[in-house]
């Protein structure tokens, strides 16, 4: 079964190694904003998360994306630190039973929610290994008026008409 749909400009970012067209998509407008809903840790990985990715990649589409995964982060930053402190694993019950501990189950969907938008958002290692980096652009007059090899102007480079 095939994944889901990249979008087109992770696609162009990556290189389109398979040669298959890329369809155009409809260009969703403006910058993510952050909600003020979150709280101070989720806005703080809201930040990171805005950060880590290419500016031309991220949209106001994204924003409900990126508050899941900055959520998801958060809620398992705060279930590694309870787990830190209740012991570890197994936790005991009532009538001295052991068991699990209930915020290995958190821990796990929390995972799982990064996983998911990490996906979406092309935040995967193996995404960021496929991603090429544009094209570096001087823009430098001189260079640009000069050519790549700064001969652009030269005789040797000019036909002659004799």
């Amino acid at each position: 079964m095939a994944g889901p749909r990249k979008p087109a400009k992770i696609r162009h970012l990556e290189g389109n190694r398979s040669q298959t067209p890329i369809p155009r998509e409809i260009e969703p407008q403006g910058r993510p904003r952050c909600p003020g809903h979150l709280t101070e840790a989720e806005q703080a990985r809201w930040k990171d998360i805005v950060a880590s990715l290419p500016v031309e990649v991220l949209t106001r589409a994204d924003e409900q994306v990126i508050e899941r995964m900055a959520v998801a982060w958060t809620a398992y930053r705060e279930a590694c630190e309870a787990l830190r402190k209740t012991g570890g694993t197994l936790v005991d019950r009532q009538f001295g039973n052991v068991v699990r501990n209930p915020l290995l189950i958190v821990k796990k969907q929390t995972v799982e929610e990064m996983n998911s938008c990490g996906m979406q958002l092309g935040l995967s290692p193996a995404a960021r290994t496929r991603i090429a980096a544009p094209p570096e652009v001087d823009d430098d007059p001189l260079a640009v008026l000069l050519g790549p090899q700064g001969k652009a102007w030269s005789d040797e480079n000019r036909k002659f008409d004799n």
